[in-house]
C-alpha cells in the first residue's frame, strides 16, 4: 500500500528504475560506481526484488540507502530548480524549493499516518552568528548540530529555548599530506598528535559535549576498537619526537618548523584551528592558520595543495567508507576517484579493504576492521581528535528526539 507524495502507487518497478536511473551515463551521478556491482534485478512480484551482484559485497544493503524516485523520474535530473519539484513517498513533500530554503508539507499518502508538524520550513544560514541571532529573535524553531558550543550558553539563558543533545558519530581531523617533505615522516605526524592536549580543547570549546577519540569509527558501533588506551597528551615525547625525525629545537626564537593549516571559512573551527596552532607552538611548531571557503578547500585538497588540514567527516555508519578515504586507488586525480588526500600508500590496508568489503560474517569483519584502525593509529595519514555531540537547540514546547547523527528523520514521529 506505499505511495508516492502525488498519490500514484509505489512498487518494485519503481525501486528497480531508481538503481537503474543512478547508474546511466546521460545522468553522471555521482553515487553511480556504488550500484555498477548490480548485474540483475529481478521483478518476481510487485513487492518483491532479487538483487544479484556481479560479487560478494557485504556493504550491499546499507548501500541501498536511497531514496526511491518515481519510474517516470528515475531518468531525468530533479535538482535543479528549474526543474519539476521531486516527489518522494517520505512522511513530507516539498511545496517549495528557493535558494537556501525548503518548504514541506504532510504527505498526505504516508504509510505511517500524518508526521508530527503540519508546516516545516528548512532555512540555510551560512555564518553561525546570524545563525544564533535569528533563533534568539524569534525567526527559528529547531537548529540541529549547528549552533557553536561557545553560543549555545545565549540559549540556556533564554527561557523560550532549551539544548537536547546526543553522542555524535562525526570526527574532527587533522589530515596530513604524507608527501611533504616537512610530514613524511610519521614521527613528526606522531609528535603532533602528543602535542594537542584534546581534553582540555573539548572542555574549553565544546563545553565538554564531545569525546576524545583515535578512530573515525564511533563509540558503541560493532566495528569500534575497545579497550584501546587513548592517545595521551605528552609534550615532552612530542619534542623528543621531532628531534629524532631531525627537526631540533634551535636556540632562541626560531620554531623547529612552519607548518600551514587550511580549514573553512567557518569561525568555529577556526577558532579551534588558533587553538590547535598555539599548543603545537608549546613544542616549537609554528603553524600558520588559513581559512578558505568550503569548496577552494576542497578544491585545494584535492590536488594536493595543503600541508595540513582541519575537517570533519561525517557519521562512519558502514566501515569500509573508511577505504574510500585511505585506499591507495582513492587518491584523488584526472583518472580516479576518491578522498585519500593525503596520498597515504599501505598494500596490506588496502588487502583488508577488499577483505572486509567481500566478507559477509560479522564477526569476521569486525576483526578485519580492527586491523584497519590499528593501522590507520600507527601510520597516521591522519589525526583524529574527538567526536562532537549532536546538540539541538529546541523551542521549549517543541517535540524532537535528538539523533546521533544530526539528520531530520525524527521530526515526522
Amino acid at each position: 500500500g506505499l505511495r508516492f507524495s502525488d498519490g500514484s502507487p509505489l512498487d518494485a518497478r519503481d525501486v528497480v528504475a531508481t538503481f537503474e536511473g543512478i547508474v546511466d551515463p546521460k545522468l553522471r551521478s555521482r553515487y553511480a560506481q556504488n550500484y555498477r556491482r548490480i548485474a540483475e534485478m529481478q521483478v518476481p512480484d510487485p513487492r518483491t526484488i532479487l538483487f544479484v551482484l556481479r560479487e560478494p559485497h557485504a556493504t550491499f544493503l546499507t548501500d541501498l540507502e536511497l531514496p526511491i524516485v518515481r519510474r517516470q523520474d528515475a531518468f531525468r535530473r530533479i535538482a535543479t530548480p528549474e526543474e519539476p519539484l521531486p516527489i518522494g513517498a517520505g512522511p513530507y513533500r516539498l511545496m517549495k524549493r528557493e535558494p537556501g530554503v525548503l518548504d514541506l508539507r504532510p504527505n498526505p499518502h504516508w504509510h505511517r499516518g500524518a508526521p508530527t508538524y503540519p508546516i516545516l520550513r528548512m532555512v540555510v544560514i551560512r555564518d553561525d552568528n546570524t545563525r544564533a541571532l535569528r533563533m534568539l529573535a524569534g525567526q527559528g524553531d529547531l537548529a540541529v548540530a549547528s549552533i557553536p558550543p561557545l553560543l549555545l550558553p545565549l540559549f540556556r539563558a533564554d527561557g523560550h529555548f532549551e539544548t537536547r543533545s546526543a553522542p555524535g558519530i562525526s570526527t574532527l581531523y587533522l589530515g596530513f599530506q604524507t608527501g611533504s617533505p616537512k610530514l613524511d615522516d610519521v614521527r613528526v605526524r606522531r609528535a603532533i598528535g602528543y602535542a594537542i592536549d584534546r581534553a582540555l580543547l573539548v572542555q574549553a570549546k565544546y563545553q565538554g559535549l564531545a569525546r576524545v577519540t583515535d578512530s573515525w569509527i564511533p563509540h558503541g558501533h560493532w566495528a569500534e576498537l575497545a579497550n584501546e588506551p587513548p592517545r595521551p597528551f605528552d609534550p615532552v615525547l612530542a619534542a623528543t619526537l621531532l628531534d629524532e625525525a631531525g627537526f631540533p629545537d634551535p636556540p632562541g626564537p626560531t620554531p623547529r618548523m612552519r607548518l600551514v593549516l587550511r580549514t573553512t571559512s567557518e569561525r568555529f573551527r577556526q577558532s579551534v584551528a588558533r587553538a590547535i596552532a598555539a599548543m603545537l607552538q608549546e613544542v616549537g611548531v609554528e603553524v600558520d592558520v588559513r581559512p578558505s571557503e568550503a569548496a577552494t578547500l576542497i578544491a585545494d585538497l584535492n590536488r594536493g595543495r595543503f600541508e595540513m588540514t582541519l575537517l570533519q567527516v561525517p557519521e562512519v555508519i558502514e566501515p569500509h567508507v573508511l577505504s574510500w578515504f585511505f585506499d591507495s586507488s582513492r587518491i584523488p586525480g584526472p583518472r580516479s576517484e576518491g578522498a585519500n588526500r593525503w596520498h597515504y600508500r599501505n598494500a596490506e590496508l588496502d588487502g583488508l579493504f577488499e577483505l572486509g568489503r567481500t566478507t559477509i560474517d560479522r564477526a569476521e569483519r569486525r576483526a578485519v576492521y580492527e586491523r584497519v584502525q590499528r593501522i590507520l593509529a600507527r601510520d597516521v595519514p591522519v589525526l583524529p581528535l574527538w567526536q562532537p555531540d549532536t546538540v539541538a537547540v529546541v523551542r521549549r514546547g517543541s517535540r524532537f528526539d535528538v539523533p546521533r547523527d544530526g539528520r531530520f528523520g525524527t521530526l515526522a514521529f
